[in-house]
């Protein structure tokens, strides 16, 4: 069991599932590379998200990374969250505006 919460996968899979069961409408299909845009995701529903973020991983995810390219998708925030957590930090954290 060597998976930690915070690789990018685990936090990838947690993400959808948040969406899936909080977030979004039943029967709605979206893989990690969707853009949560194209979800209907809105400010509301992202305030949620990052509260869930905050709670799950312990990671408050600061305002200079709402970024366009990390608010793109679940696999985009993902990568954002992990390089919170300790993992490489993406590149378009810091120079997208969103």
């Amino acid at each position: 069991m060597g998976d930690s919460p915070t690789q990018a996968g685990n936090i990838t899979e947690e993400l959808g599932r948040f969406l899936r069961r909080q977030i979004l409408a039943g029967g709605v299909s979206f893989d990690e590379n969707t853009p949560l845009r194209d979800l209907g995701v809105d400010s509301f529903a992202l305030v949620e998200l990052l509260l869930f973020i905050e709670k799950r991983f312990g990671a408050a995810v600061p305002e200079s990374h709402l970024t366009r390219a990390n608010l793109h998708s679940v696999a985009a925030l993902a990568r954002c969250v992990q390089s919170l957590t300790g993992g490489e930090a993406p590149a378009a954290t810091q120079t997208d505006e969103p």
